[in-house]
């Protein structure tokens, strides 16, 4: 399955809050899964939206769906990551929490990654963060992205919001 994934650049938490929420509104029930893309102040945000047809049946699985990909790239660049409820954590602290929420036709499952890993104490750069995030997204759901912008409907959307 095609998914699109969409760069909003540098971008403040409650503005990709709105974000993500103008979008997911804007979506139809055949629409195509999105991962939102985002820098924040001191981490990546990041908001997978996708249709409920293709989300697990109950709400409670939305959680652990979403973020076994993230837990699997902080593994992947050697950290210890786990899901406790809706946070992530590692060496037993919560550095992210999710936020899920059912807007319109879509789950919504957003949260974030750390911009300086606390074991090695250096920024990972956007690109290799990305990139490590998007390969586990796709294994884990057999998806395919391409990178892509806002449709005009979406942009009226999101501008409004």
């Amino acid at each position: 399955m095609m998914a699109r994934w969409i760069r909003l650049g540098a971008i403040e938490a409650f503005d990709f809050r709105a974000a993500y929420s103008a979008f997911a509104a804007a979506q139809s029930s055949r629409a195509r899964p999105i991962l939102l893309w985002g820098q924040g102040d001191g981490e990546y945000l990041f908001a997978l939206i996708a249709p409920k047809r293709i989300a697990p049946g109950r709400e409670t699985r939305w959680v652990s769906w979403a973020l076994a990909p993230a837990i699997a790239t902080y593994r992947q660049f050697g950290l210890p990551a786990y899901l406790d409820g809706e946070s992530i954590c590692l060496h037993g602290q919560k550095v992210a929490s999710a936020t899920i929420a059912s807007i319109g036709e879509c789950a919504v499952v957003a949260s974030a990654f750390l911009r300086r890993f606390p074991a090695k104490c250096i920024p990972t750069p956007s690109a290799e963060m990305e990139e490590a995030f998007r390969l586990r997204l796709e294994a884990q759901h057999g998806w395919q992205f391409d990178h892509s912008w806002p449709s005009e409907h979406e942009a009226l959307k999101y501008a409004v919001a």
